[in-house]
């Protein structure tokens, strides 16, 4: 089960400019498209007559025509048009999904959409904002989209996995400050005097130790911001506060595609403490390969588990976050429960 009670990504908003795009969310098949007036739009991927999907379809002023026998539906899911029949019957719509677009994404709300408050997205503002050169990208992850959580919630594995793109052995031994909120977890940690991860000495130019900071937020239910950051050791005040330094705005953007699958979305807009255009171009080939090896190791975990459903995995120190998320996950999805009379 998910949460649906939450906004979460559906695409990038330049992934619906043409063509309507086909997308199942939570195992929902839902089609995006943008009408005449550029506003776009979420409905179920099938019409209400013989069930064919309306991702076939054709965009038209005023809605999108279905490719069988050719009806055609508003932004609202009304039915607007039956060829060779004049009246249209009052049921006869699709299910239209509250969708906002905002900092470059589509946020879609797949719960009832009276309880759909817009100012409930998470501020993603940095994405290609004013000095904020931007890395972006999207995984299809063969996953469940927890088990990319447990991933970006215990950083214990950055030695391991990513050995030479986000390593830093002090991650392993910094355990970080861990506090909730109503809407998710923060997480704070700070090491002094350290080697710079491969990422960090490359984007931020460190040629010797550095102050590493993490301040961390995860938005329930799968939005992970991580404000990371690296400057030159041994300045006066907060790391993150000097100057010098180098800036990640980075967030992770998980929707559940099906309980194997999840669509991934990322962006990290940068602050670099030089004046490099090219840098963000070598940002986007690091992080890029970075992801592709949690990809690696998180899909051939899945396979283990598809493969033995009934062994649990046993928790250690470095789970407390991840613990913490899954816990208030099951808290919401007890609430949907008993308001839908479960």
């Amino acid at each position: 089960m998910f949460v649906k009670n939450a906004w979460y990504v559906a695409a990038t908003a330049i992934e619906v400019l043409g063509k309507p795009l086909a997308r199942t969310l939570l195992n929902e098949r839902v089609v995006l498209f943008r009408g005449a007036d550029g506003r776009a739009v979420a409905l179920e991927d099938r019409c209400c007559h013989r069930l064919a999907p309306l991702s076939l379809g054709d965009v038209e002023p005023g809605g999108i025509r279905c490719r069988y026998h050719g009806l055609k539906f508003d932004g609202a899911g009304q039915c607007v048009e039956i060829p060779g029949q004049d009246a249209i019957p009052a049921g006869m719509c699709v299910r239209a999904f509250p969708l906002v677009e905002r900092h470059g994404l589509l946020w879609i709300w797949l719960g009832p959409p009276a309880l759909a408050q817009a100012d409930e997205i998470v501020d993603v503002h940095w994405n290609g904002a004013p000095g904020w050169p931007t890395a972006t990208g999207y995984i299809h992850y063969k996953a469940n989209y927890q088990l990319i959580a447990d991933n970006l919630l215990d950083f214990s594995h950055l030695a391991f996995v990513h050995r030479t793109t986000l390593a830093n052995s002090a991650l392993v031994n910094a355990r970080p400050e861990i506090t909730s909120f109503e809407r998710g977890i923060r997480l704070n940690r700070v090491i002094v005097d350290c080697d710079p991860s491969p990422l960090h000495a490359m984007a931020g130019q460190f040629t010797g130790k550095v102050d590493f900071w993490n301040r961390q937020a995860w938005w329930l239910p799968s939005v992970f911001e991580n404000w990371a950051g690296s400057v030159p050791t041994g300045g006066e005040g907060q790391a993150h506060e000097r100057a010098g330094g180098l800036h990640l705005r980075h967030f992770s953007l998980l929707t559940p595609e099906t309980e194997r699958s999840t669509h991934y979305f990322w962006v990290q807009p940068c602050q670099f403490p030089h004046d490099d255009p090219g840098m963000i171009e070598r940002v986007q080939t690091g992080i890029d390969t970075a992801f592709a090896e949690d990809r690696w190791i998180i899909e051939a975990q899945q396979e283990v588990i598809n493969a033995s459903p009934d062994i649990k995995p046993k928790a250690i120190r470095s789970d407390a976050a991840l613990g913490r998320v899954r816990f208030m996950i099951e808290q919401l999805l007890e609430q949907e429960r008993k308001a839908a009379g479960e």
